[in-house]
């Protein structure tokens, strides 16, 4: 394992919603809390992370409001460094969403990879393929490459 990773919103999601990759998901954790790794996201993860718990996570009864309201706050309260997105950046994702076909949310974590020159930590086997030979790509035990 790296000392650092980029981490995509996939894998927070993990740390509350059991799902494929989960297991992985839960000691990437436990090596951040027990300062043995380094994860950095983008300010979009707050945002993605908040949206998917509400809907695979409160709405579907795995979480209460409080419960809720405190996994949004996950990616800030564990100490992951949050990198701003500008419009350069913004306009850099966009040209990888046209030339890598995908979905630009997913570019712009791959950007902030990039800019950072560490290897992005994903649940998305698709993306994994997508953006093989631009960078290193870490996909989470458990989850299909399909």
């Amino acid at each position: 394992m790296p000392d650092a990773y980029l981490v995509d919103s996939g894998v927070f999601i993990r740390w509350f919603v059991p799902q494929d990759g989960y297991q992985h998901a839960l000691e990437v954790q436990a090596a951040l809390l027990g300062d043995a790794l380094r994860l950095e996201t983008v300010d979009l993860a707050r945002f993605e992370v908040a949206d998917v718990l509400r809907r695979k996570g409160l709405l579907a009864g795995i979480l209460d409001r409080s419960r809720y309201t405190t996994a949004v706050r996950v990616v800030d309260d564990l100490g992951v460094t949050i990198h701003s997105t500008d419009v350069d950046a913004v306009v850099r994702a966009a040209d990888l969403a046209a030339r890598r076909a995908i979905r630009f949310y997913d570019a712009v974590f791959v950007d902030r990879a990039l800019e950072q020159q560490l290897p992005l930590l994903t649940a998305d086997a698709k993306l994994c393929r997508a953006v093989d030979g631009l960078l290193s790509t870490e996909l989470l035990r458990g989850v299909a490459g399909t």
